[in-house]
């Protein structure tokens, strides 16, 4: 390895150390204080490897833990998105492909190449991996709300409606990614942690 591409590998670590930082609208479980990115993408980790004998054999796990690695990275520059927050996601796309531009460039040329094709890949949600990550990181804030008493749907007004025509769509690829979906949903149905219809 040349001194160059060791020092741009190097910067690009100090840079995403940001990504700890990083506060989401989703509550932590019990705990006072908000999700990070951080724990997100740990969680959301673990979600496919807790799941790895149920998803499709076709589907390249190492292409998706990759995805889930780096999906939320460009929020170092463009910060959080709250799901619900309309205002906030009407330039969501142009200020995290102009974040991915920029954090992914300070790599070396292969590896910029290989962050942004992934990146864009997950965003498109067109390949049975992307369609796949981005079910798990639709499916984890609900587990998160039922751990924190639906915390962050209480707080923004968020009903059972706006989640479930916000994130219906985006499991039925798969069987059992509806499964969960649907189990999850119902649970919170019943303990009452959404907001109330408007």
């Amino acid at each position: 390895m040349n001194t160059k591409r060791l020092h741009q590998l190097l910067q690009f670590l100090k840079t995403i150390e940001a990504f700890k930082k990083i506060e989401r609208k989703v509550w932590y479980g019990d705990i006072e204080r908000a999700e990070t990115d951080v724990e997100h993408t740990w969680h959301l980790a673990m979600f496919l490897m807790v799941f790895e004998k149920e998803l499709p054999k076709k589907a390249n796990r190492l292409k998706m833990l990759k995805m889930v690695l780096i999906h939320d990275l460009v929020e170092v520059y463009a910060g959080d998105t709250f799901a619900f927050d309309k205002e906030a996601k009407k330039d969501q796309k142009e200020r995290e492909s102009g974040a991915a531009k920029k954090l992914f460039s300070q790599l070396p040329p292969d590896m910029d190449r290989e962050f942004t094709k992934l990146f864009n890949e997950y965003e498109k949600g067109e390949t049975k991996e992307a369609q796949i990550v981005k079910s798990f990181d639709k499916i984890q804030p609900i587990l998160q709300n039922i751990l924190s008493h639906g915390r962050s749907w209480k707080e923004h007004g968020v009903s059972h409606k706006d989640v479930d025509d916000y994130k219906r769509h985006l499991m039925q690829h798969d069987a059992t990614i509806l499964k969960v979906y649907e189990t999850l949903l119902e649970e919170a149905l019943k303990k009452e942690l959404f907001s109330k219809e408007k």
